[in-house]
C-alpha cells in the first residue's frame, strides 16, 4: 500500500511569478510553460513536448504525488488572483495515453492537506470563510465533494 501525504507547505511555498514547472514522471515530463504581459498568464501544457491543455491563471505549480494502477498522479495548483477563491487545484494522471486532468477542485480559503493511497487521491480544503472544510475524492473518474457525487464540475484546462 502506498500512501503519501503533500506537505501543505510545499504548494504554498513552491509558486514564483511566471515560472516554468517541469514535473518528472515514468512516461516522460510534463512541462507547464507560463507567458503573458498581464496578471494572468496563460499556461501551456506539454507532456513529451506535445501540447496536452491549457489554462489562465496568475501562476500554476504542481508535484508528483505517486503511482497508482493507471499511472503517475499529480496534484497541480492553479493561483487565481481573485478574492472570491484563492486556488483551484486539479489531479492529473499521466500515463501512455497522455495526461487526463480532472475538473477543478475549488481551495476557496485554503488547502490542508493532500493525501495519495493507492490511486486514491483525497483534497482536504476550505471553503471561501477558510473555516469550513471540503474534502474531495477522486479514484479513477469518480469525483465526491463531502461524500457525494460531484455536480458541478468545471475544467481546469482547455485539453488539447
Amino acid at each position: 500500500m502506498i500512501k503519501k501525504v503533500v506537505p501543505v507547505m510545499l504548494l504554498a511555498c513552491s509558486c514564483s511569478v511566471n515560472a516554468n514547472v517541469s514535473i518528472n514522471t515514468a512516461y516522460g515530463s510534463l512541462k507547464i510553460n507560463s507567458s503573458g504581459d498581464t496578471l494572468w498568464k496563460t499556461q501551456t501544457y506539454t507532456l513529451n513536448d506535445k501540447v496536452v491543455g491549457k489554462s489562465e491563471y496568475v501562476e500554476v505549480d504542481g508535484q508528483f504525488l505517486g503511482m497508482g494502477n493507471d499511472g503517475n498522479y499529480l496534484i497541480l495548483r492553479g493561483v487565481t488572483g481573485g478574492s472570491a477563491c484563492a486556488y483551484d487545484l486539479s489531479v492529473a494522471v499521466v500515463n501512455e495515453s497522455g495526461v487526463t486532468f480532472s475538473p477543478i477542485l475549488p481551495a476557496c480559503g485554503g488547502i490542508e492537506n493532500v493525501i495519495f493511497n493507492n490511486g486514491v487521491t483525497t483534497v482536504i480544503a476550505y471553503e471561501r470563510d477558510a473555516q469550513t472544510k471540503v474534502v474531495y475524492e477522486l479514484s479513477g473518474r469518480k469525483v465526491t465533494e463531502n461524500g457525494k457525487d460531484m455536480m458541478v464540475r468545471h475544467s481546469f484546462t482547455t485539453e488539447e
